[in-house]
């Protein structure tokens, strides 16, 4: 619904890679924390800092929160849009980091903030000040392409860290499978399939087409002006121009999104080939339907 001074909308939003988003938490897994993002000594044989550390993934993984955000102005209208997400802090970490997806450190989305800085407020409370959580998406490890949200203070240097991580869904679509189907077809295979779940989980076709002609699904091509439509070309552009690419909504979301999944394709393909010695190797590392949260605490 949108006044003349302010729309709020509980439209899944597009724009900003805001996808339905479960918080279903395959497992825990308790570690040392070194070397991810931070520096210190083992921490994993501390009873008290695993206790923390159970007790903040059981927090974020049950605790429910309303984050609201302002998308900008529709010209239309004058009027602010704001959107509201409900959910888990978990899944609500997810969607952040899904959310911040950067090429090569350069943010996609432009009008992300609001949402980051929103769950970011969300969380930090239940946090004791010596406990950080990091959320990362990634297709696979070593790509160029990864979202990352940090809530709460790095450890001093010197602390003993203790780490636990769960895995939340990250509402792109799992790759992992048909990566594994494409290993015939080498490096080239795996990454072509990589890609191409993706580019889809990022530009859904249906989704694209109403956010791009205000809400019908029926103009592929991208002429509209309302918020959704100036979020999803300027995010658009900004991973076509990242990845080299000159598709362009223009000529359709279809084509658009089979060139864009062409560009990150090939990028992807040097990247699998440097890191892994296998394209059975490359397939088994694929987690494009997964967010790693991970939890680190202190003395």
């Amino acid at each position: 619904m949108i006044s003349d001074r302010r729309g709020v909308s509980t439209v899944v939003d597009t724009a900003l890679f805001l996808l339905l988003v479960s918080a279903a938490v395959l497992g825990v897994a308790t570690a040392s924390a070194d070397g991810i993002g931070g520096s210190g000594d083992d921490g994993a044989g501390d009873p008290a800092l695993t206790d923390r550390d159970e007790a903040t993934v059981e927090t974020l993984a049950t605790s429910t929160a309303t984050v609201r955000y302002d998308l900008g102005v529709d010209r239309r209208t004058n009027a602010t849009v704001t959107r509201v997400r409900h959910g888990s802090l978990a899944g609500l970490l997810a969607e952040a980091a899904v959310a911040t997806i950067a090429v090569d450190d350069r943010r996609l989305s432009p009008f992300a903030e609001g949402f980051v800085v929103g769950v970011s407020e969300a969380v930090r409370p239940t946090l004791d000040g010596r406990t950080q959580v990091v959320a990362t998406w990634t297709p696979f490890p070593g790509s160029n392409l990864r979202g990352r949200v940090v809530v709460g203070p790095s450890p001093p240097p010197g602390a003993a860290i203790h780490a636990a991580t769960l895995s939340v869904d990250s509402g792109l679509p799992p790759a992992r499978e048909a990566a594994l189907a494409a290993t015939d077809a080498g490096h080239g295979g795996v990454a072509d399939a990589v890609a191409r779940h993706t580019v889809r989980g990022l530009f859904p076709v249906r989704r694209t087409r109403v956010a791009l002609d205000g809400g019908t699904g029926d103009d592929d091509t991208g002429d509209g002006d309302t918020v959704d439509a100036t979020v999803t070309r300027t995010r658009f552009e900004r991973t076509a121009s990242a990845y080299g690419s000159d598709a362009a909504l223009e000529t359709g979301v279809v084509p658009a999104t089979a060139d864009l999944s062409a560009a990150v394709a090939n990028r992807s393909e040097t990247t699998l080939r440097q890191r892994f010695e296998t394209p059975r190797t490359a397939a088994e590392s694929v987690r494009t339907g997964r967010v790693t949260i991970v939890v680190r605490t202190w003395s």
